[in-house]
């Protein structure tokens, strides 16, 4: 598998530019750690240093990460017993891509932990497990929460594990559950019941869902072409998958699946054209794939096409081109964009991906470069 960024950057000096890049692609990045670590009183605010773990979330809030970390850092020595810094200061770690240290600081405090703290520990550190892609811990971790969401994790590892009864089983107590985990489940549970190309979809989504998105683009090709002609649903999942490839570096397997298409999906018609300019746009085509998105971009003035959508679709294509020049043509006059923002901040022109960016952690962030 490949290098990723955040392992490239682990080796990078820490110069204040290369610093600033790092927490600039990791407030996005650890989204679904930051909606933990922030979002539960509980954890954040209730020990002895009550005050000063306040303080450091302030500095989150105002886009002060390299603040945050400083403080956290200090809080961690002076109160090494404490849940509440230390998960606060796994979470800027995470951020910083010391991911072993994460693990390390979360472990050390759940002897202290009430058995809800317990939970939330467990959980993160699961989700530091799925971003270095150790897929024992994740289920172990993910299990031992007991929240829906650690066990969703724990049954995709099973289903990527070719383990699918334990899988289900797993599922079967998740189908019920509201929002987004119910959903996934239920997603899961309709393929695993499906014919045989499908079941084995549902272990090569579980693969995509836990990072592991190159190798499961590669299986998923020959497997969403099985599925029956009459498959209701067959192009959807075809566009999808041809999506997905494309932005895991598999222009070639995207192309292969669009060809596969007989109609494009009702209604989006826009987002074929849209997936065949980023794969242009990543076999180095640019002319073709700017023509592309810019037929789009008018189209989405006049309604024909979804803004957003189209938007969207021009800030995805940032990550298949590392030419400054190009990035800042597909971002254009975009605004309130946290992934144009992203964009622009990764192509050096902090200026305008301060103006790109929506209110929030993100500009706050780049208003103090």
């Amino acid at each position: 598998m490949s290098t990723t960024r955040a392992e490239r950057d682990q080796g990078v000096p820490p110069t204040s530019r290369h610093r600033r890049l790092r927490w600039g692609a990791r407030v996005a990045a650890s989204a679904l750690f930051l909606g933990i670590a922030l979002g539960c009183g509980d954890l954040m605010g209730g020990a002895s240093p009550e005050a000063a773990v306040g303080e450091a979330r302030v500095l989150i809030e105002q886009g002060d990460f390299d603040g945050a970390a400083t403080s956290f850092a200090k809080l961690r020595q002076e109160h090494p017993e404490s849940v509440d810094v230390a998960v606060g200061h796994s979470y800027m770690q995470v951020l910083a891509g010391d991911l072993s240290g994460a693990d390390a600081t979360l472990a050390s405090v759940e002897a202290a932990a009430t058995p809800e703290q317990l939970q939330q520990i467990k959980l993160r550190r699961a989700l530091v497990a799925l971003r270095e892609q150790e897929l024992d811990r994740i289920k172990m971790h993910g299990m031992a929460s007991g929240l829906p969401e650690g066990k969703l994790l724990a049954a995709e590892v099973h289903l990527v594990d070719l383990e699918r009864e334990e899988g289900a089983a797993i599922l079967d107590e998740l189908v019920s559950v509201d929002g987004a985990v119910g959903a996934t489940a239920r997603r899961y549970k309709e393929m695993l019941e499906g014919d045989a190309a499908l079941a084995d979809l549902a272990e090569v989504t579980a693969l995509w869902a836990l990072g592991v998105r190159q190798s499961a683009c590669e299986a998923a090709e020959d497997l969403v072409k099985q599925l029956p002609g009459d498959f209701e649903g067959k192009d959807e999942m075809l566009l999808l998958w041809a999506s997905r490839s494309v932005t895991s570096g598999q222009p070639a397997v995207a192309r292969s699946l669009l060809d596969e298409i007989t109609f494009p999906p009702t209604g989006q018609e826009w987002r074929l054209r849209a997936t065949q300019a980023m794969i242009a746009l990543a076999e180095g085509e640019t002319e073709v794939a700017m023509a592309l998105l810019d037929s789009l971009s008018e189209a989405a003035k006049t309604g024909d096409v979804p803004a957003d959508g189209v938007a969207d679709a021009r800030a995805t294509a940032c990550l298949l081109t590392d030419d400054p020049a190009v990035r800042k043509r597909l971002v254009g006059d975009q605004s309130e964009s946290a992934a144009a923002a992203r964009c622009l901040l990764d192509a050096g022109d902090t200026a305008t991906a301060r103006n790109a960016a929506p209110p929030g952690k993100l500009k706050m962030y780049l208003e103090r470069l």
